[in-house]
């Protein structure tokens, strides 16, 4: 059984098979501690025969890098959601969340977190494959002490524009 699809930033991500996807953005868990903290939308299992969970946040748009202080905002926001998700990730997981443990798929509940990769993912609508280079850099620079701390593959923050998360299988 497939879900429904999850519209962001006029993208249509999905539908994944049911267990694979995590609205994180929706859920209760979220919804209890939603003043300021900032979320990405969802997390995916891409593959449940491989430990890796991807966190995916989606823009509209983005500032260039010439575009100061947008840029650097803009960067600070998604590495804000990015790491949020992944923490609260981990921490409904591990049962910190209690109460909302349960609207967790099983497949999610079952991780195997020491063993698990994470990918934190920026899907940006229309951008163009020529701007995505200055934005990788800059995100992975801004997420290098949580890329250390989690000790994350170096590939695991990726800048993608909407045609490539389609290529990839993120998008419908």
């Amino acid at each position: 059984m497939k879900l429904d699809p999850i519209i962001e930033s006029g993208m249509n991500f999905g539908p994944y098979p049911e267990g694979h996807c995590f609205y994180i953005e929706k859920s209760k868990t979220y919804q209890a501690i939603q003043a300021d903290v900032k979320m990405a939308e969802f997390l995916l299992l891409p593959d449940l025969n491989k430990a890796s969970v991807w966190i995916v946040e989606a823009k509209s748009s983005s500032p260039r890098p010439e575009t100061q202080p947008n840029f650097d905002e803009f960067i600070q926001e998604i590495c804000d959601k990015l790491t949020n998700a992944m923490a609260l990730c981990i921490a409904t997981c591990l049962k910190r969340h209690a109460s909302t443990y349960d609207e967790l798929p099983v497949t999610f509940q079952s991780l195997a977190l020491e063993k698990t990769e994470f990918r934190l993912i920026l899907v940006i609508k229309g951008h163009r494959n020529d701007w995505l280079p200055p934005l990788q850099d800059a995100l992975k620079k801004a997420l290098k002490p949580t890329v250390q701390t989690w000790k994350l593959s170096p590939t695991s923050v990726v800048v993608l524009n909407d045609t490539i998360a389609r290529s990839q299988g993120l998008i419908r």
